[in-house]
């Protein structure tokens, strides 16, 4: 959805007209046409006004992406990262009872690679998660486990 389109949705369920808005915003109606048929763009200190005239933020006026989708997507993305960090946790917990009950270290093992992995899934919760898997550090996060992991079961076949 354009500029143009987003204001005008925001001026008709408002129950504005052209006019009120204009006067609201300190401009003329001709500029609020304008940007409503996307023939011109208003200034910063118009859009400050437009945004606070109708509650919303810069980003949802003039983002063409639906901002409130997005958030609700690494909303998701998010719980589902809590959830596996949760079960992680849970299962390095259930192999550390059955290391130290059967008495087979070996069981630590799979308690180490699952503590990892709710370290990876707890630190990708956070909503800094986007960003951080856009700059690759998420894979060097999981290249790291995979060594940790493959050193793990080395040094416990060589014990």
């Amino acid at each position: 959805m354009t500029f143009g389109e987003k204001l005008k949705n925001y001026r008709k369920n408002a129950g504005l007209t052209q006019e009120e808005l204009a006067d609201r915003l300190y401009v003329t109606r001709a500029a609020v046409s304008k940007w409503e048929r996307d023939l011109g763009y208003p200034g910063i200190d118009s859009l400050k006004l437009i945004a606070v005239q109708f509650g919303c933020t810069l980003d949802e006026l003039v983002s063409d992406d639906d901002v409130e989708h997005q958030r609700q997507l690494e909303n998701r993305m998010a719980k589902r990262m809590y959830v596996c960090a949760i079960a992680c946790f849970a299962v390095a917990v259930v192999f550390a009872l059955l290391a130290y009950f059967l008495e087979q270290p070996l069981w630590l093992i799979g308690a180490g690679v699952f503590c990892a992995g709710y370290l990876v899934f707890a630190f990708f919760t956070r909503p800094r998660w986007k960003r951080l898997a856009g700059n690759g550090i998420y894979r060097a996060v999981v290249f790291v486990i995979m060594l940790l992991v493959v050193l793990a079961v080395t040094i416990a076949g060589v014990v």
